[in-house]
């Protein structure tokens, strides 16, 4: 296994960005307890401590980053590296668009600490690439995803989401971010790459969380996410050469025998695309799923309309969710060329940071951000990414699995209720998630 030692890098996604919500009451140790968030001084807070991310006040500080500083040069944690701080919608989009200035090829986390554009490449592949390759890695998927895949797969989609809601609607209760939001993704993209069912597909699922969760403190060291990517790497690998011995009619099959400019993909190619398109497919959909119920517990009027009312308002509801949770936390690129942003000079190489989770909180594009409105319209949000040439390829596969799920389990599951007092929120700095998510109802056989 190729571990560096001592890098901040996250596996980004360029196909499914999907929902969280830092919600309710939150028990914070005294320890960790601060002061009045409008008179603390923003040059004691950094965004990059693991340790922000889970301050009850955090929309807080971040709203006062948008009005005060916009732009700030920040230091992570541990180190003398800097790298700048953009906390606007406008930064953002404007920043995910111009791939030229802003590039990816040295990661999309927060560190310049890579080894070499190679070693990026094995974290995220295809993310972690600019032109000519990442256009030519890129059109591998798009020729994929299509709105004619879509369809082919939405009997696929409805038959998962029924069998995983069905396993659990006799009991009268279960743990809903475990045994039903982790369930669904799972299924659909181990599906789709052909993955066989069982155990393996669990530990998949744990390996997905550990890659993307550094941060959390249940998700270990930085190496440990390294270890999860790279050995998302190695499965994705050993079962391309099981394919190709084999191959059958599943994404991973078509990612085999594709050309790229005349060359074939290699073996470790594709394991690299099997592990972009596990972590980009499950978990942030799974938290957009949790994190959605988590949301409507809180607002059980909203909930209520959408029930009687689905197929009105899921347009809306969808969108809400994706922006009032935002679970990718940030991306970052490296500037090409000195420039200015903001008035600020920004000098070649250096690392510049956009947080996803503020901009989908800044008060000059949406009226009331702190509210949460399933009616929302326009609902600009980049929930989904900024735009620009490495926009989310999977958003219309996030938007049909949350579609069929939250229909399917409205009507199997009308009284459900969601236990906000005994969830648990997985807090990472790359992706948000949801540990555990209680809930009761009353129990149902389903038709098979």
């Amino acid at each position: 296994m190729r571990r560096p030692k001592g890098c901040l890098c996250h596996g980004a996604i360029d196909l499914v960005f999907v929902g969280k919500h830092n919600m309710g009451h939150v028990n914070w140790p005294r320890h960790h307890r601060i002061g009045n968030p409008m008179t603390e001084s923003l040059d004691d807070i950094l965004l990059a401590e693991p340790a922000f991310w889970k301050r009850p006040d955090k929309y807080d500080i971040l709203a006062r980053f948008r009005q005060e500083r916009p732009i700030s040069r920040q230091k992570l944690p541990g180190s003398d590296q800097t790298y700048w701080s953009l906390t606007r919608h406008k930064e953002t989009r404007e920043i995910t668009k111009n791939h030229e200035l802003f590039v990816s090829r040295f990661g999309t986390g927060m560190s310049t600490s890579l080894e070499s554009p190679d070693l990026a490449y094995e974290i995220a592949g295809m993310v972690n690439k600019d032109a000519p390759e990442h256009p030519r890695l890129r059109g591998i998927v798009a020729k994929v995803f299509t709105p004619r895949l879509l369809k082919d797969i939405e009997g696929a989609m409805i038959a998962s989401t029924r069998a995983v809601v069905g396993e659990i609607s006799e009991r009268g209760e279960c743990d809903f971010a475990t045994d039903v939001a982790n369930r669904i993704p799972l299924e659909v993209i181990c599906d789709m790459l052909g993955v066989p069912e069982g155990e393996g597909r669990i530990e998949l699922s744990r390996l997905s969380t550990q890659a993307q969760g550094f941060g959390d403190e249940n998700m270990g060291t930085q190496d440990d996410s390294l270890a999860a990517f790279f050995a998302l790497n190695d499965y994705g690998e050993e079962l391309a050469r099981e394919r190709r011995k084999a191959p059958g009619d599943d994404l991973l099959s078509m990612l085999i025998t594709a050309d790229v400019d005349g060359e074939k993909l290699t073996d470790r190619d594709v394991g690299i695309y099997f592990q972009l398109l596990i972590t980009a497919g499950f978990e942030t959909t799974a938290s957009s799923i949790a994190q959605g119920m988590s949301f409507l517990a809180q607002h059980p009027d909203q909930w209520r309309d959408w029930r009687e009312d689905y197929d009105g308002l899921v347009g809306t509801a969808l969108e809400e969710i994706v922006r009032y949770g935002t679970p990718v936390v940030h991306f970052g690129r490296t500037v090409a060329h000195d420039t200015e942003i903001l008035g600020q000079s920004i000098a070649e190489g250096d690392r510049v940071v956009f947080w996803y989770t503020s901009a989908n909180r800044d008060e000059t594009v949406f009226d009331e951000p702190e509210r949460f409105d399933l009616r929302r319209t326009p609902n600009d949000h980049v929930g989904y990414g900024g735009g620009g040439v490495h926009h989310c390829l999977g958003m219309h596969l996030a938007r049909r699995e949350m579609y069929y799920f939250f229909k399917v389990l409205f009507e199997t599951l009308p009284d459900l209720e969601i236990d906000l007092d005994g969830m648990q929120q997985l807090n990472g700095l790359f992706v948000n998630g949801m540990r555990h998510l209680p809930c009761r109802y009353t129990p149902v056989r389903m038709d098979k």
